[in-house]
């Protein structure tokens, strides 16, 4: 016979209760069904449990040592089920997920005040790196997921990508950029003139900038700053004649206040910029992984709306 939790757990009432009848009245048995249970625990255990005579019922001393294991089993139990409870309710738990450059500056700031306020109990670690290196932590495992734009690296067969609301790329200056003095031909000529700010980027999207700026090849762009932080390369653009190289919802605040302005200038073949989430295909994310996730949904949902 096995040994199990609900033999322990009648067990520890009836010590508790020192009376058959009443122990089984409180675990809603008959004292038969209750009786059984114990011989059960004792023939499991190949030891005797209890003393029993007419007087009533005492515990030997293997079924002393027997209640203090049960009582330390049955509360880790208990324990085991606050601690499921409060990870089904977004409770507790901790959650390790990379974010790209662009994503980061798009929603990452209010999804960690929304976590914060909502889920206090979360622990949450966030890498932001390039798509190329937080492919590399996923491959690894130190990475529950990844919000990225994958179009320049596709992450191989055993991952999971789910697309995420189309973001949108271009060119922004300050509103007092001599470019936007020219017309839209001598713009477009005038271009390789003025210096690029950017983050790290992918050979698919320097070979695309190449083509704009009318140079033979993408190591002759005119790059001023690489770097990855949207925020710093923000404020360079706001403060000089550097052109940035960005997504509309990444600056979706300093365009509304018309501290950056897009350059009037065709991009064709740009597009929308799709972001995913990436995971393993074969890996149960947590719920609170999957709340982060529901809520990073909700956020670009409504920079899409911003945006538009």
């Amino acid at each position: 016979m096995s040994l199990t939790l609900r033999c322990l757990q009648h067990f520890a009432v009836l010590a508790e209760e020192q009376h058959f009848s009443r122990a089984a009245q409180r675990l809603h048995l008959t004292q038969s069904a209750l009786s059984r249970s114990i011989q059960s625990l004792e023939a499991s255990m190949g030891l005797v449990l209890l003393d029993r005579d007419a007087s009533g019922m005492a515990l030997t001393q293997a079924g002393a040592m027997t209640l203090a294991y049960a009582q330390r089993i049955l509360s880790e139990k208990a324990e085991l089920q606050r601690h499921a409870q409060r990870m089904r309710g977004y409770e507790s738990g901790h959650v390790n997920f990379g974010v790209g450059v662009f994503p980061a500056a798009t929603f990452l700031s209010p999804l960690l005040t929304q976590v914060a306020q909502a889920h206090p109990g979360l622990t949450v670690h966030v890498d932001i790196e390039s798509w190329q290196r937080l492919l590399e932590k996923l491959q690894e495992d130190k990475l529950d997921f990844v919000v990225a734009i994958t179009h320049s690296l596709p992450p191989p067969a055993e991952f999971t990508v789910h697309p995420l609301p189309p973001q949108h790329g271009g060119l922004f200056v300050r509103p007092e950029h001599p470019l936007l003095t020219l017309t839209a031909r001598r713009l477009r000529s005038s271009l390789k003139d003025y210096r690029l700010a950017t983050t790290l980027l992918p050979q698919r999207a320097r070979i695309y900038l190449a083509e704009l700026y009318r140079v033979q090849e993408p190591g002759e762009l005119p790059i001023a700053f690489e770097c990855d932080s949207i925020p710093i390369l923000r404020d360079v653009a706001q403060h000089s004649d550097v052109v940035l190289f960005a997504t509309s919802e990444a600056i979706a605040a300093e365009l509304e206040q018309g501290s950056l302005v897009p350059l009037p200038l065709a991009l064709p073949g740009m597009g929308a910029l799709r972001y995913n989430v990436i995971h393993r295909a074969r890996r149960t994310l947590s719920p609170a992984a999957e709340r982060i996730i529901a809520l990073v949904k909700s956020l670009l949902a409504g920079s899409k709306r911003l945006a538009s």
